[in-house]
């Protein structure tokens, strides 16, 4: 497979080889938020009953984030209920939702990723077998270009930890959706998400080498990862590792993205309530700050409506802050304490 590289590569090189007020690495606002979930729940039920099955965050809780200094949320949402047929229309009362929720978020200063949280399938069919090609793919985020395109408010998150075995044909596929995005006109900034968990410590060795040929015309790609600190990586448990392994695990995809003058953004992190826990999530986001010339953002796994008491939530208690808003606040602009 030959992949594109980069428009202009040669010269973004030539010009970060100079002082970083030409090269300008960082970006212009770095985004600080939270993924808010509900709206992808009950994926065994399509469509499901709104208000039931699935719910979409309120304006209360956006609010809530805004008000803490956070300027950007990761929604998931199923590309079953936005699209029910593969190249049909999109679901008016599902498409009216998402719009609800992002004139809401923009009401209060944010801005909204879109993840289409699918794991790289449609009804169960990775995309690229018989049945879900990448055109079909293509076609949705056309779709949300035709919606979206020109509000530079929304991001598109093409893909939550797509499950195909084979970063090559993953990628094709990738490059496939940025060109039918941008040929639709829209010039909306994209996440690139990457196979095996999209996990940033196996990002460069696993992704890397196919995703780092991935070419935009408008130059405005994000890489995504995501990276658990329990001891095992998966997000499943309230223990975690040491403050020290936990940035071992980041620095990878780090060092990567310096060597290729890339930038990539945090989509999911999270840890639990533990003493231990917490003081791995300020150092963690003590990294990402300091490191801002290539990490442009993160979203904290996670909020919303109907999480309950899990572990890793951000979503207030009878009014009462969780503990780890309380550590996030220390890096948020406008925090409350």
């Amino acid at each position: 497979m030959i992949y594109l590289r980069r428009p202009m590569a040669g010269l973004r090189l030539l010009l970060c080889a100079l002082p970083a007020l030409i090269c300008g690495a960082a970006p212009a606002k770095t985004l600080r938020g939270v993924n808010l979930a509900g709206a992808a729940f009950s994926a065994n039920k399509l469509p499901g009953v709104y208000g039931y099955d699935f719910i979409y965050p309120n304006d209360q809780e956006i609010a809530y984030y805004t008000q803490h200094g956070m300027n950007v949320f990761r929604l998931s949402l199923l590309w079953e209920r936005l699209q029910p047929t593969l190249g049909g229309p999109l679901d008016p009362a599902e498409l009216g939702r998402l719009k609800t929720f992002i004139a809401s978020a923009e009401s209060h200063g944010a801005s909204v990723i879109i993840d289409v949280h699918n794991y790289g399938m449609y009804h169960g069919t990775l995309i690229g077998q018989l049945g879900v090609s990448g055109a079909d793919f293509a076609d949705l985020w056309v779709r949300l270009g035709h919606n979206f395109g020109n509000d530079s408010h929304v991001l598109f998150g093409l893909m939550n930890e797509p499950k195909q075995p084979d970063a090559a044909a993953w990628a094709s596929i990738v490059q496939q959706t940025i060109n039918a995005i941008r040929a639709a006109g829209a010039r909306n900034l994209i996440l690139v998400p990457g196979i095996g968990w999209d996990s940033a410590q196996g990002f460069p060795a696993r992704n890397g080498p196919t995703l780092g040929q991935v070419a935009d015309l408008d130059d405005n790609l994000r890489f995504e990862v995501h990276e658990y600190f329990d001891p095992d990586g998966s997000g499943t448990s309230d223990q975690c590792v040491s403050p020290e392994a936990a940035i071992a695990r980041l620095a990878p995809f780090t060092d990567w993205l310096h060597a290729r003058h890339l930038l990539g953004f945090l989509g999911e992190f999270g840890v639990s309530r533990r003493p231990e826990c917490l003081a791995v999530l300020k150092r963690v986001t003590a990294y990402l700050t300091a490191n801002e010339d290539v990490w442009s953002g993160w979203t904290y796994w996670a909020g919303g409506p109907v999480w309950g008491d899990y572990m890793y939530t951000l979503e207030p208690e009878n009014g009462a802050e969780r503990p780890q808003m309380k550590v996030l606040d220390q890096y948020l602009a406008g925090s409350h304490g």
